[in-house]
């Protein structure tokens, strides 16, 4: 009997649009099931996202997905090459025979630079360049340390599916991973998540959507979407402002904060209004918007380096159809991390376990009070949506 054959996608459906269906039907050609590892309700470029992680999820299903498990807080929203780790590691404990992920360019050339810039010595390179100007960020100096030695063709790793591909690939290799990249050039004539998350109004939103997946979206009640970091400018600020602050940040172990960011949110707090002005303010040359929002909800949310520089201990089912019911029951004695598929069982899973769950379960709810329209998560009484 032949082997059946699963591959990973590391995702946020935020929303779930045509360029995700695309994806999806072209791996089902070639494998017997999909799982996909979606963040939670927060996503890596530090915002809360558009809905809430179930029903994101459910989208995923009734589009061809076969089983979404959730990318667990904090690793969701952690740096490019934190948050390929986690989901890497997740996709590996799954048993997952390949990983797949859109790229813009070239194959080849993103696994030329893959290779170089994994090494130690191309790590000790980037610091260096930092080192000796102050004012370069890590991506602008990973960028120069690659033209260094690409030339010009080093401008392919400022795409934003490039920079995550590049990141799966050096996960894949430093966690010694029997995971098989595939790569699957994006189309570009389907709009990004951020382009649609840009309309104005529900109908618009959902008109950019797969039939199945606006259906979804289109279900829920009014005002609840979409969910934006905004709405929480007030529940953020008055968080911020209630740190002790010293004077310095040097020993707060705030993840991906270096002191001099830290002293600049903190104080900035003091004057501002709203998430995007404090945000605004932060940001540098040194210092991207991306990387001042996932600092700022690492210090509101208390995440440590150590939280966020560890494996994920568990995986959250949130949806299957019965190919990825299967797929659980067969593998079950394979699995090598605890899949929560049941919160209200929680207690019977390892006190580390239950801990992070129910971290989780208390950040969740605290974004739930800023969607109109939406009462309070209670995780316990969640089920995952199985499609028959």
């Amino acid at each position: 009997m032949t082997k059946k054959r699963y591959s990973a996608i590391i995702c946020e459906y935020n929303p779930f649009h045509h360029g995700h269906l695309y994806q999806i039907e072209a791996l089902k050609k070639e494998y017997d099931g999909i799982i996909c590892i979606m963040s939670g309700n927060l996503v890596q470029r530090g915002e809360v996202a558009v809905a809430e992680k179930y029903l994101r999820a459910k989208a995923a299903v009734m589009c061809g997905a076969n089983l979404v498990v959730e990318l667990p807080f904090p690793f969701c929203m952690l740096s490019a090459r934190d948050f390929a780790s986690a989901g890497v590691y997740i996709a590996a404990m799954l048993g997952a025979d390949s990983l797949a992920f859109g790229c813009e360019d070239d194959f080849s050339l993103l696994s030329s630079i893959a290779e170089k810039t994994g090494s130690g010595v191309f790590e000790k390179s980037v610091v260096e360049l930092i080192k000796s100007n102050k004012n370069l960020s890590y991506p602008k100096a990973k960028k120069a340390a690659v033209e260094q030695i690409f030339g010009e063709k080093a401008a392919v790793i400022k795409k934003p599916n490039n920079i995550l591909a590049l990141e799966y690939l050096s996960a894949i290799k430093n966690g010694g991973y029997e995971i098989k990249p595939h790569p699957i050039k994006r189309n570009q004539s389907f709009l990004s998540s951020s382009a649609i998350r840009k309309s104005v109004d529900l109908d618009e939103f959902l008109s950019f959507l797969p039939e199945r997946s606006a259906a979804v979206y289109g279900a829920v009640g009014e005002g609840e979407l979409p969910r934006l970091t905004e709405k929480m400018s007030q529940y953020i600020i008055a968080t911020l402002r209630m740190f002790k602050v010293k004077s310095s940040g040097s020993d707060m172990d705030i993840y991906g904060t270096p002191p001099d960011l830290f002293n600049s949110i903190m104080s900035t707090s003091l004057s501002v209004s709203s998430f995007s002005e404090l945000v605004q303010k932060c940001q540098n040359n040194i210092y991207t918007e991306a990387r001042v929002r996932r600092s700022v909800l690492s210090a509101v949310f208390g995440v440590t380096a150590s939280d966020a520089l560890c494996k994920p201990n568990y995986a959250l089912l949130l949806t299957a159809d019965s190919t990825g019911c299967d797929f659980l029951r067969n593998r079950k004695d394979k699995i090598a991390l605890p899949v929560i598929t049941k919160p209200s069982h929680i207690n019977r899973q390892p006190a580390a376990v239950a801990r992070a769950f129910m971290r989780e379960c208390c950040i969740d709810n605290v974004i739930s009070l800023f969607t109109p329209g939406e009462r309070a998560d209670k995780p316990f009484c969640k089920t995952p949506f199985i499609l028959q």
